[in-house]
Formats: C-alpha cells, structure tokens, sequence
C-alpha cells in the first residue's frame, strides 16, 4: 500500500502529462471524429459534374450528346484549345471534358449499321472526383442508346437521338436502405482510432516517468525502509501501474461513447464491448512498454521522444492514419507484426460488423486477445530486465 500511495503522489505532481497527452490529444481525436462524420439519408441523389463539350463535328447525333452531356452536368465555358483545356484540368475546375471529333456523327451511323461498336470520343476526367468518372459512363451509355436505335428502329438521326434521350430520363425510385441500427457511427469508428495514439503516448510517457522517480535513491531508500516485501512492492507498484491506463483508457473510452454513441448504447453494447476490449489490450501494451522503459531508467525527455515516435509509427503501421490497403505490400505485412494493427483490426471489424452474433464478435475478440500477447511478452522481457538489474546492484 505503502508503494502504491507514493505512485499515487508521483503522478499527481506530473498531471501536466495527463492534461497534455490524455485531455488534450482525445479532445482533439473528438474533433477529428466531428470532422469526418458521415451523415446518413435515405434520399438517392445523381452526383452532378461540372461538365464542358466542345464539338468539332456539329452534326445532328454530336449536337444531341452535346444536349445531353449539358442536361445532366453542370455547364462551364471552356474555349476549344488546348491550352485552355490543360488550365481546366489543372486547376480541377471542370470534371469532365468531352470533346466529339469531326466526322462523328457519320462514323456512329456507319458503326451501328454494320453492327460494331461506336467511335470513341476524347474525354478529359477530372482527378479529383468520381463525378467525371460517373458522367463519362454515363455518355458512353446514351451513344450506346443512339447506336441501338440506329441499327434497329429508324435510320433517322434525329429520331434515335430523340429516342435515346428518352430513355435515358427515365428512372427508377431508389431509396437507400438504412443501416442496422446496432451499427456504430463513422465518427466514433475515427475517434477511436485515433484515440490509439494518445493511449500510446499517455501510457509510456507517464509510467515511464513513475518508475523513474522510484528509482531515484532518496524514494527507494524510504521505499525499502519500509516493513514491506519485495514481493508486495512489486504488486503494488504493477497495480499503479494499472490504475494508471485503467484511468486513461476509461476516459477515452467514455469520452466517445458520450459523445458519439450515447443514444446506441444498449443497441450496441456487444461491438462497443469489442472497442473497449481492443482499446484495453492496446493500452496494456503501453503499460509494458513503458514499464520497460523505466526498467532502463530512461528519463524524462528520452521518455516523451519515444512516446510521440513510437506512437505515431505505431498507428501509422495500425491503420489508423492511413487505410492499410494503401501501403506497399511490404509495409503492410510489417504491420501485421505490431500490436497495433490487431486492434485496429477489432475496431474496424465491429464498425463494420453486420450483427452481433457469436460468429461476429468472436473473432474481433480474438484479434483484441492477439493484441494483449503483445503485452504480456514486453512485460515478461520488462521483468527479466527488472531481476537482471537489480542482481547487478547487489
């Protein structure tokens, strides 16, 4: 108790670190969450691109894609040059260029009459967005129309461009399903991925500095002065430990489920289960590395540049900055090696979790497990670091 009590002060008198790396980096993984928020509608709208046709053929079917491509886009001026056209793309301006060659309307009736497919026609698509993309599908699928109607109804030009411009107006209702209402919020699923790193450096930074100051000569002379076994200071020295990233991990936790998931709670208590058990398997591994670094007697400052490192490195690996789809092969099995990465994994599967079925959540589980190895092997090289120090002190 005694060792406990004096972990207790040592913490009270560094809380500038708490405020810093527990309040401050979760309130501004809040924000991030806020920022990112995917609000959810029922209604089904058409993405509108900002569109320009420049037609160099200026017969009946190039006029109608031109009608067309207008009529489903918005219409920006844009001068038949190619200069003009480079500054467009450049600056993003415009999402997709369609330029009709000349002759196009004679290839399209010679194509559609002898069965082939229609000319192609140069676009110019946007980088930006996949509204080009989509107006570029889009274009392709009225010539297609016109083509159709060419080689079947009426050799009339005017007629098939009419025609195709009919069916394609039409539509179907559509309605977006809503989402299972167990599911969690995009927001919390960011905040809590973000939350990885102020877990990390919270966790190391504090510990680190708390084994550090028992390790100085005039606390560990009253601590074995004290009518108490090693044994018992060890456990309470371990159970300070805990207490610290029980704390921190509960406020990030409760902190985002305030916010994020206050009304899902009893809808949602088996995934939002699977975040805290992924978020408490990441913050043991915190724990060891920073009783491990204050097994080395690191100091203040060394402690800090390994925190804000390690962490950042730690959820870049995990996922949480960038997709892990998006890294080189190489890079994303590397990541597969670090803790973080298992429970990235437990969090984006219960994000992404269509129930909450025993065959759903197991799994998850078992990566937040995967993730706790991870912290009962640093711990186990922290404790034989720890005997092997003090059989050199003898």
């Amino acid at each position: 108790m005694s060792t406990f009590k004096t972990c207790v002060r040592i913490m009270a008198a560094h809380r500038l670190y708490i405020l810093i790396y527990l309040v401050l980096l979760s309130t501004f993984g809040l924000f991030t969450g806020m920022a990112r928020s995917e609000d959810y509608s029922s209604q089904v709208t058409t993405a509108t691109a900002n569109v320009a046709v420049i037609d160099r053929d200026d017969s009946t079917i190039s006029r109608g894609v031109k009608d067309y491509v207008e009529s489903v886009g918005k219409v920006q001026p844009l001068e038949d040059s190619r200069q003009a056209i480079q500054d467009a793309t450049a600056q993003n301006r415009i999402s997709y260029i369609l330029i009709i060659p000349a002759g196009y309307g004679k290839q399209l009736q010679q194509t559609a009459h002898e069965g082939d497919e229609p000319p192609r026609m140069d676009t110019v698509i946007g980088y930006e967005s996949a509204s080009g993309a989509l107006m570029n599908v889009r274009t392709d699928s009225y010539t297609g129309q016109v083509a159709d109607y060419l080689s079947t109804l009426t050799d009339d030009p005017a007629r098939a461009v009419a025609l195709a411009k009919e069916t394609m107006n039409r539509s179907a209702p559509a309605e977006r399903i809503a989402p299972d209402s167990t599911s969690l919020s995009h927001s919390f699923l960011v905040y809590a991925r973000f939350s990885l790193y102020p877990l990390m450096t919270f966790a190391i930074v504090t510990i680190s500095t708390l084994m550090t100051a028992l390790g100085r000569r005039a606390i560990r002379s009253r601590l074995d002065s004290a009518p108490v076994s090693g044994g018992a200071r060890n456990l309470g020295l371990l159970g300070a430990c805990l207490v610290v990233g029980t704390v921190g991990c509960l406020w990030v936790f409760g902190l985002g489920v305030a916010v994020f998931e206050a009304g899902t709670v009893t809808t949602s208590a088996p995934l939002l289960g699977v975040v805290a058990a992924a978020l408490g398997a990441y913050m043991l591994v915190a724990i060891s590395i920073g009783f491990l670094m204050g097994q080395f007697g690191l100091g203040q400052n060394a402690a800090n540049a390994v925190a804000n490192i390690g962490g950042l490195a730690m959820s870049f690996l995990a996922g949480a900055w960038v997709p892990i789809e998006w890294l080189p092969d190489a890079v994303a099995r590397a990541a597969r090696l670090t803790p973080g990465y298992w429970a990235d994994q437990a969090i984006s599967g219960a994000y992404d979790a269509t129930s909450m079925s025993a065959s759903i959540i197991r799994p998850l589980l078992v990566d937040s497990g995967i993730c706790a190895l991870f912290a009962v092997a640093i711990l186990s090289v922290a404790m034989a670091v720890g005997r092997t120090r003090a059989r050199s002190s003898l």
